[in-house]
């Protein structure tokens, strides 16, 4: 299996000399003359000169022949414009510029580039966001890596100044981490549903995870053990199960700190894991099917979380990460509405519309953590899922973050959203209220909580949160919990993955070195 990783020292290099040699072509993002943002000596005349010669650098990507910046050889020089910042940007614009940059210096066959990523006082973290565009762009899909060895590089160089700063090198350290994680997650929201059945998924997480001695794996796969402790996540699977590659999974992941007398806050996330949407008896139409492979995306972030935490390592963290793995699937013994059944937490539901069967896969695992979390230390739940389509409706490409009533006295959502703006991922706040939870409530005898209320006109995300935190345990205990909806923002083919939200909780909950 080729895995792509980048390595400090091995195929990615801290650059001081502007003009190495060892480079085939130098990429500098061009900030707007009020940023006051300085280029290398070797070449901000160069660039001042062809800035007469032609303005249309300062609007698209360019690439020249540029004796400035490597000694006796002739390279290319990619020229990648940022037009505009305003106090409505944010540092997404410099993610953006560095994708684009590292694109265009590819598409000129550059095997070797040097990346000039500046300090930018607007943006605190622009470093480390650049870096992380730049590394984005030389993402190949993990079937294509499969299918032939791919190296769409050489090696890589960043330059910031010209001496070597300890504060550069731990951003750089960050940002390889970082990508290391998105890579390990991209690879399984982005595979296809074959690839990446759960069986599949429980087999790449193992691989990935064999040398992390900091992490611990308990997957459960007895049909009859998810049925009795799972019974939700089985309703869901009943028609996949069986066909054997298909069959459920819960994959339990516990990242343990190196000195358990440190941690000072346990996480636990829930991850959405169907690997293939059909939208079950409630089919889909209208060719809204295609893309469904990416509803995994949720689990595929948890899971790219764990590993961060196993390769940054926080010592005042403990992490439970729950990947709820199922397929949707049409058959003579698939779940349908109607059915009444009875979950984890003894609550019975009905099922409304089996196309909203993302709840229902987590629902037990959340109230399994809200057991556990009674034995825990400061602990905070999340579920992270593309849940609904009305959360993308609302907010497009941006993730929704909604907290329970104990998260909200801590502002958690506030916070997620401050480092989603520090790191490019753009967090919407949405407020749970009373009616989110109430709308839940059963209409028939028998019935505790529906599935989903089919007169509902609007507000469907929240009352997805009020679900899961009804049948969690979580409406009146003092348990923080946060859902977050990344339907608008797991990216949609043909996208590949964004992998959100894993660096903003990186940066929420100070993963970072």
């Amino acid at each position: 299996m080729y895995v792509q990783e980048f390595k400090l020292y091995e195929n990615i290099f801290i650059e001081t000399n502007i003009q190495s040699p060892n480079y085939d072509g130098v990429i500098v993002i061009l900030y707007p003359q009020e940023m006051n943002v300085g280029l290398p000596r070797h070449i901000e005349s160069f660039i001042d000169n062809i800035s007469k010669l032609d303005k249309h650098i300062h609007k698209t990507q360019t690439v020249w022949n540029c004796d400035y910046v490597s000694g006796s050889r002739l390279v290319r020089l990619v020229l990648t414009p940022i037009n505009k910042v305003t106090p409505y940007h944010d540092v997404s614009v410099i993610r953006e510029a560095a994708k684009k940059g590292m694109n265009r210096a590819l598409d000129a066959g550059m095997k070797k580039p040097l990346f000039v990523i500046k300090n930018v006082v607007n943006f605190p973290d622009g470093q480390l966001v650049g870096i992380l565009g730049a590394l984005e762009a030389l993402y190949v899909p993990l079937q294509i890596r499969e299918h032939k060895e791919t190296k769409n590089f050489i090696h890589i160089g960043f330059h910031s100044d010209e001496v070597t700063s300890d504060a550069f090198e731990r951003v750089v350290r960050n940002a390889l981490a970082l990508e290391r994680s998105r890579i390990f997650a991209r690879d399984i929201a982005g595979s296809d549903p074959e690839r990446m059945a759960p069986a599949k998924i429980v087999e790449y997480v193992k691989h990935s995870f064999a040398c992390d001695t900091n992490i611990t794996i308990n997957v459960i796969d007895n049909l009859e053990t998810i049925a009795k402790e799972y019974p939700l996540l089985a309703a869901v699977s009943r028609a996949a199960n069986n066909i054997e590659r298909h069959q459920c999974r819960v994959v339990e992941i516990l990242y343990n700190s190196s000195n358990p007398s440190r941690v000072t806050e346990t996480l636990m996330l829930v991850g959405k894991g169907v690997t293939y949407d059909t939208g079950g008896s409630d089919v889909k139409i209208s060719g809204k099917m295609a893309g469904m492979s990416r509803d995994k995306s949720g689990a595929a972030a948890v899971a790219g979380f764990m590993k961060a935490c196993s390769i940054l390592k926080p010592p005042h963290l403990k992490v439970i990460g729950v990947l709820c793995l199922c397929r949707n699937s049409i058959g003579e013994d698939a779940y349908v509405s109607d059915e009444l059944l009875l979950s984890r937490s003894g609550k019975t539901v009905r099922v409304t519309n089996t196309d909203a069967e993302g709840r229902l896969a987590m629902a037990d695992s959340v109230f399994k953590c809200a057991e556990l979390a009674a034995n825990e230390l400061n602990p905070h739940i999340y579920t992270i899922a593309t849940l609904t389509g009305h959360a993308a409706a609302c907010y497009g490409r941006y993730t929704a973050a909604m907290d329970n009533h104990s998260a909200k006295a801590t502002n958690h959502s506030t916070k997620l959203q401050f480092s989603g703006s520090r790191m490019a991922e753009g967090i919407e706040i949405s407020v749970v209220r009373a009616e989110d939870l109430a709308v839940n409530m059963g209409k028939c005898k028998g019935d505790d909580l529906v599935q989903y209320d089919t007169d509902a006109k609007s507000r469907n995300h929240q009352l997805a949160a009020g679900f899961l935190i009804k049948v969690g345990g979580l409406e009146e205990n003092n348990i923080k919990y946060t859902h977050l909806d990344i339907a608008g923002g797991a990216g949609s083919p043909p996208d590949e993955p964004t992998a959100v939200p894993i660096l903003t909780l990186c940066h929420a909950h100070k993963v970072l070195i």
